[in-house]
Protein backbone atom coordinates (compact mmCIF):
# COMPACT_ATOMS: atom_id res chain seq x y z
CA UNK A 1 0.00 0.00 0.00
CA UNK A 2 1.38 3.39 -0.99
CA UNK A 3 0.27 6.90 -0.07
CA UNK A 4 1.64 10.25 -1.14
CA UNK A 5 2.40 12.64 1.69
CA UNK A 6 3.79 16.10 2.32
CA UNK A 7 6.52 16.78 4.88
CA UNK A 8 5.29 19.18 7.57
CA UNK A 9 6.45 20.32 10.99
CA UNK A 10 4.05 18.78 13.52
CA UNK A 11 4.58 19.19 17.27
CA UNK A 12 8.22 20.10 16.71
CA UNK A 13 9.05 17.09 14.51
CA UNK A 14 9.16 16.54 10.79
CA UNK A 15 6.25 14.32 9.82
CA UNK A 16 4.68 13.02 6.67
CA UNK A 17 1.14 14.40 6.49
CA UNK A 18 -1.21 12.08 4.65
CA UNK A 19 -4.60 13.38 3.60
CA UNK A 20 -7.46 10.90 3.42
CA UNK A 21 -8.06 9.91 -0.20
CA UNK A 22 -11.47 10.77 -1.58
CA UNK A 23 -11.93 7.10 -2.52
CA UNK A 24 -11.91 6.19 1.18
CA UNK A 25 -15.18 8.05 1.68
CA UNK A 26 -16.71 7.10 4.99
CA UNK A 27 -15.25 3.59 5.09
CA UNK A 28 -13.04 4.15 8.17
CA UNK A 29 -11.74 0.56 7.99
CA UNK A 30 -8.12 1.66 8.41
CA UNK A 31 -6.26 4.61 9.91
CA UNK A 32 -6.36 6.43 6.58
CA UNK A 33 -10.14 6.45 6.69
CA UNK A 34 -10.58 7.56 10.30
CA UNK A 35 -9.06 11.02 10.08
CA UNK A 36 -8.92 13.74 7.45
CA UNK A 37 -5.16 14.08 7.97
CA UNK A 38 -2.63 11.78 9.58
CA UNK A 39 0.92 12.55 10.66
CA UNK A 40 3.64 9.89 10.56
CA UNK A 41 6.98 10.83 12.13
CA UNK A 42 9.95 10.68 9.78
CA UNK A 43 12.82 9.10 11.67
CA UNK A 44 15.57 9.25 9.09
CA UNK A 45 16.35 10.91 5.81
CA UNK A 46 17.14 14.36 4.50
CA UNK A 47 13.67 15.93 4.44
CA UNK A 48 12.53 19.52 4.66
CA UNK A 49 9.08 21.06 4.94
CA UNK A 50 7.13 20.92 1.71
CA UNK A 51 8.90 17.85 0.30
CA UNK A 52 6.69 15.22 -1.28
CA UNK A 53 7.29 11.69 0.01
CA UNK A 54 5.86 8.28 -0.70
CA UNK A 55 4.87 6.29 2.40
CA UNK A 56 4.82 2.57 1.73
CA UNK A 57 4.14 -0.65 3.60
CA UNK A 58 4.51 -3.94 1.77
CA UNK A 59 1.39 -5.84 0.79
CA UNK A 60 2.83 -8.91 2.48
CA UNK A 61 3.19 -7.09 5.81
CA UNK A 62 -0.30 -5.65 5.45
CA UNK A 63 -1.68 -9.13 4.75
CA UNK A 64 0.14 -10.58 7.75
CA UNK A 65 -1.13 -7.85 10.04
CA UNK A 66 -4.69 -8.38 8.80
CA UNK A 67 -4.40 -12.12 9.32
CA UNK A 68 -3.15 -11.61 12.87
CA UNK A 69 -5.76 -9.00 13.74
CA UNK A 70 -8.77 -10.87 12.37
CA UNK A 71 -7.68 -14.48 11.90
CA UNK A 72 -6.26 -15.23 15.34
CA UNK A 73 -9.36 -14.13 17.30
CA UNK A 74 -11.66 -15.92 14.83
CA UNK A 75 -9.62 -19.10 14.97
CA UNK A 76 -9.47 -19.02 18.77
CA UNK A 77 -13.24 -18.43 18.99
CA UNK A 78 -13.96 -21.38 16.67
CA UNK A 79 -11.58 -23.54 18.67
CA UNK A 80 -13.31 -22.46 21.90
CA UNK A 81 -16.73 -23.22 20.41
CA UNK A 82 -15.58 -26.69 19.30
CA UNK A 83 -14.02 -27.41 22.68
CA UNK A 84 -17.14 -26.12 24.42
CA UNK A 85 -19.36 -28.38 22.31
CA UNK A 86 -17.25 -31.39 23.29
CA UNK A 87 -17.14 -30.53 27.00
CA UNK A 88 -20.58 -29.04 27.66
CA UNK A 89 -24.15 -29.87 26.68
CA UNK A 90 -25.65 -26.52 27.66
CA UNK A 91 -25.59 -23.98 24.84
CA UNK A 92 -24.85 -21.08 27.20
CA UNK A 93 -21.70 -22.90 28.38
CA UNK A 94 -20.63 -23.49 24.78
CA UNK A 95 -21.18 -19.82 23.96
CA UNK A 96 -19.27 -18.78 27.08
CA UNK A 97 -16.42 -21.07 26.04
CA UNK A 98 -16.33 -19.48 22.56
CA UNK A 99 -16.37 -15.94 23.99
CA UNK A 100 -13.64 -16.81 26.49
CA UNK A 101 -11.45 -18.17 23.70
CA UNK A 102 -12.15 -15.04 21.63
CA UNK A 103 -11.00 -12.91 24.56
CA UNK A 104 -7.90 -15.10 24.94
CA UNK A 105 -7.05 -14.55 21.26
CA UNK A 106 -7.40 -10.81 21.68
CA UNK A 107 -5.22 -10.88 24.82
CA UNK A 108 -2.52 -12.79 22.91
CA UNK A 109 -2.52 -10.08 20.25
CA UNK A 110 -2.28 -7.33 22.88
CA UNK A 111 0.52 -9.13 24.73
CA UNK A 112 2.62 -9.52 21.58
CA UNK A 113 1.89 -6.08 20.11
CA UNK A 114 5.12 -4.42 21.28
CA UNK A 115 7.23 -7.24 19.85
CA UNK A 116 5.53 -6.87 16.45
CA UNK A 117 5.94 -3.10 16.69
CA UNK A 118 9.72 -3.51 16.87
CA UNK A 119 9.71 -5.81 13.84
CA UNK A 120 10.89 -3.93 10.76
CA UNK A 121 8.44 -5.86 8.57
CA UNK A 122 5.51 -3.82 9.89
CA UNK A 123 7.08 -0.37 9.64
CA UNK A 124 6.22 2.12 6.96
CA UNK A 125 9.02 3.38 4.76
CA UNK A 126 9.27 6.88 3.38
CA UNK A 127 11.12 7.88 0.26
CA UNK A 128 11.44 11.28 -1.31
CA UNK A 129 9.55 11.68 -4.56
CA UNK A 130 11.27 13.22 -7.53
CA UNK A 131 9.87 16.66 -8.41
CA UNK A 132 8.02 16.76 -11.71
Amino acid sequence: MKREATVVLHKGKLCAMIERPEACGDCRACDFGRKEKMHYPLSEGNYKEGDKVLIEISDRALGRATLIAYGLPLLSMLLGLTLGAVLFKAEWAQALSALSALLAGWLIIRATEKKRGRNQIYTCRAQKMNPK
